[in-house]
């Protein structure tokens, strides 16, 4: 039995991901498919264009078999801790033979030999981070300034593509857990990752999602973009989504937190460093705006998609000893958001031969017990359910975690 594990936002599934899904299909000879996606946060920070229920009912219009969510502390994170969760998960459901992920560079063993190098850190390797990271730079750009010096240009230029850098994290998750999954890319092609224009049958989620928050997005445009399930989708869904009025609710809501929270409660939040938390203090009292806030804060070190990730983190409260705890104590779970008949066939081999050594929740309510020893990650997952709710507008106890059922196409 082959299983096929893809890791995704889908936000929104478009026709870039239907290609990467069928290419790896016969690449592999899959007999399902599994997808593991972010919830309804992603991992840039923002709010995703539709919640996590619709993006898995696309997904499995579109061909998956199984779609899980990748809980909030990992997917609302960096490339590493969000390729830890998703590959933490595949590698725990015990069924799953191959992974494949997008990539702009479309070459496996040069993204093999750096992640390898990556996950055996040199003590070249690390000096020269440190020397780059004293120099003001992001931690990106210190990272691949770092490989550049120890393995060349042409590695170093891997690590500056959006799919590449989590190709690479992916890659170097499988190699410190001594994973069995066999990996596989598909070259990304037609559009790059933060092209801003809907122009043939291939764009950009970034473009796509720009067409969806104008106020008279053009639906010819988005017919040739998008595959035709996920437009009717998009259509149903999007008004029960964050609009753009959102970010003035997200800015205020933001506001308060940064202004009532005493620094050394802010000092605690996972992506306040260095002493952040007294400029969020004095940046909010001088900003009218989201925009103003992120710009006030931005600097060489914090990039906008960090600053993005922090200010969600101080929303829904993420810590960095809570975060500790999670990794430490192993809290991993499947919770599963949509399936076809092929996928519950898949969930009903799991639960006969009792492979998976992760709970497999369909509902946390009746599920409580297998949650037991993952209750601190079910936390943050049901807090950030609700905050997307609110900046939804969608009445919180309807569309709450616990009272939603996974989609089913059976």
């Amino acid at each position: 039995m082959k299983v096929l594990g893809i890791i995704a936002e889908y936000n929104p599934f478009h026709n870039g991901h239907l290609y990467q899904l069928n290419q790896s299909a016969a690449m592999t000879e899959a007999d399902f498919v599994v997808a593991i996606i972010s919830g309804n946060f992603t991992q840039r920070g923002e709010a995703a264009v539709l919640s996590k229920w619709a993006r898995a009912e696309m997904a499995v219009r579109c061909g998956i078999d199984l779609v899980i969510e990748l809980p909030f502390a990992f997917a609302c994170n960096n490339a590493e801790y969000f390729a830890k969760g998703a590959i933490e998960i595949l590698n725990r459901l015990r069924c799953v033979t191959h992974l494949s992920f997008g990539s702009e560079s479309g070459d496996l063993e040069r993204l093999k030999e750096v992640a390898c190098f990556l996950s055996h850190e040199t003590e070249e390797f690390k000096d020269q981070l440190k020397s780059n990271l004293s120099k003001g730079f992001s931690y990106p750009k210190a990272r691949s300034e770092a490989v550049k010096e120890c393995l060349g240009e042409e590695a170093s230029e891997n690590m500056l593509q959006p799919n590449n850098i989590l190709a690479i994290e992916y890659l170097k998750q499988l190699y410190l857990t001594h994973s069995d999954i066999i990996p596989v890319t598909v070259k990304r092609y037609a559009s790059n990752y933060h092209d801003q224009e809907l122009r043939g049958n291939i764009a950009s989620a970034s473009a796509i999602r720009k067409a969806l928050h104008s106020n008279d997005w053009n639906t010819q445009l988005l017919e040739s973009a998008v595959p035709a399930e996920v437009l009717a989708i998009l259509q149903k869904e999007l008004p029960k989504a964050p609009s753009s009025d959102s970010e003035e609710l997200y800015f205020k809501l933001a506001a308060s937190k940064i202004l009532t929270e005493k620094n050394s409660c802010l000092k605690e939040i996972f992506s306040v460093t260095e002493g952040l938390e007294n400029k969020l203090k004095a940046s909010i009292r001088i900003s009218d705006t989201l925009g103003d806030l992120k710009n006030s804060l931005k600097s060489k070190r914090y990039t906008s998609t960090r600053i993005s990730r922090l200010l969600t983190h101080i929303l829904i409260g993420l810590t960095k000893s809570d975060f500790n705890t999670i990794v430490e104590t192993q809290q991993y779970y499947a919770h599963i958001l949509g399936f076809n008949k092929k996928g519950a066939h898949l969930l009903k081999l799991l639960k006969q031969e009792e492979k998976a050594t992760l709970p497999l929740i369909t509902n946390i309510n009746k599920q409580a017990d297998a949650l037991n020893h993952c209750q601190l990650l079910l936390s943050y997952d049901l807090i950030a359910s609700d905050f997307y709710n609110l900046l939804s507008n969608q009445n919180i106890y309807e569309h709450s975690d616990r009272l939603y059922k996974p989609y089913m196409q059976l």
